[in-house]
């Protein structure tokens, strides 16, 4: 990955991790990306949801609740890189990364269902861990439950929860404790 511990990578050089689906590329997000975007938003959201409203109403409220996270996300995290994820040139998902100094905040991740599963997240947050590892810092995310299929990857990497409220679940991962070996 791009970068070091003193300097992250920068929001403008696109970033190459190996992956077991081939190597992934995150490059910065473009306006042409919108309607990518927006599909990958509606498509990871719980199903359930879509079965509750009827599909005219579903649409408006996907397509209000897509342009609230873009504009919350850009005023609350400023300085974070919003990228693209591409396989072979091809978009298959989004990631948002703040990183202010004391904490490595994944903000947002989310691929293509036909492609999750596949090592490529975990791939990313491996990189991303690394990357915090080398900096002493731990990594933060959010997710919306324990039942969020997400919460497998993550607890499989060694996240745990910090808090629990009625909306999230934040999980952080630290790089474990080293363990010395006393001399004889």
């Amino acid at each position: 990955m791009t970068g070091s511990a003193e300097q992250p990578p920068s929001l403008f050089e696109p970033i190459e991790i190996a992956s077991p689906a081939g190597v992934v590329s995150l490059r910065p997000e473009r306006a042409e990306d919108r309607n990518f975007r927006y599909q990958l938003f509606c498509d990871s959201r719980q199903p359930e949801f879509a079965l509750l409203l009827a599909p005219d109403v579903f649409r408006r409220v996907m397509a209000h609740q897509f342009h609230a996270q873009t504009v919350s996300y850009q005023a609350e995290f400023p300085k974070a890189r919003f990228d693209i994820i591409e396989l072979t040139g091809r978009p298959i998902g989004r990631i948002v990364v703040n990183r202010p100094g004391t904490v490595l905040h994944i903000v947002d991740q989310a691929i293509v269902p036909e492609l999750r599963g596949r090592g490529i997240g975990s791939a990313i947050m491996r990189a991303l861990m690394d990357e915090a590892a080398a900096a002493h810092m731990p990594v933060r995310l959010k997710v919306a439950s324990e039942s969020d299929p997400a919460m497998r990857l993550y607890r499989r990497l060694g996240f745990v929860p910090i808090e629990t409220v009625p909306l999230y679940i934040e999980l952080e991962w630290t790089l474990p404790p080293t363990t010395q070996v006393a001399a004889d």
